[in-house]
């Protein structure tokens, strides 16, 4: 038979060998939830590491379409300038062509003025000869006494005829002309001359 204290110390030992087995146990637990954390850190880093990189990424491709889009712009400026130097050439032209036309145009017109002027000068030199050349004619006119001994004096106002002087007082233009001897009205009827109008009682 075992003696009580071998006893006892067989029990202890056990009791220390179940102790550190637990104790084992527990810093193994405690190592794995460790490593459990560890690991749920660095998966969420990695997941702020890959919002990251596509954030970096975003911004670089925002990046290249400004730069591309800059580089448009100054190829575009570029082709404005040279259009712009393009229309300006064009206008100077056009300003020089439309100048050189002006004169033409003015050296043509002038050109048939004078002929024209020239033609025109001939003709009447042509006609005055011809107008000379021709037998003066001169015409007689024949006034009648065959008109009413009756009638009125009349003094010719501005804007006055024959024929309204005559429908005026009653009497004809034949007896008006015949009466005072006019033979072309329009020379012959003066403002302000004092005639005689015909009139049958």
């Amino acid at each position: 038979m075992f003696k009580p204290w071998l006893k006892l110390l067989f029990v202890l030992s056990g009791t220390l060998v179940i102790t550190q087995s637990v104790f084992a146990q527990n810093d193994v637990r405690v190592a794995v939830a460790n490593l459990n954390q560890d690991m749920a850190l660095v998966a969420q880093q990695l997941k702020t590491l890959r919002l990251e990189i596509e954030e970096m990424r975003r911004e670089n491709a925002r990046l290249t379409a400004q730069v591309s889009a800059a580089s448009s712009n100054r190829d575009t400026e570029a082709q404005i300038t040279n259009l712009s130097s393009a229309i300006d050439v064009l206008r100077r032209e056009y300003r020089q062509a439309d100048e050189v036309n002006k004169k033409q145009i003015i050296v043509e017109v002038t050109r048939q003025i004078d002929s024209l002027a020239k033609q025109t000068e001939g003709a009447l030199n042509s006609v005055a000869k011809a107008v000379e050349s021709q037998p003066s004619v001169t015409t007689t006119v024949n006034f009648s006494d065959d008109y009413p001994k009756t009638g009125k004096p009349y003094t010719v106002r501005s804007g006055d005829t024959l024929s309204g002087i005559a429908r005026k007082h009653g009497s004809t233009v034949k007896h008006i002309q015949n009466a005072n001897k006019i033979a072309n009205p329009s020379k012959d009827l003066q403002v302000g001359q004092t005639i005689f109008i015909p009139i049958a009682e």
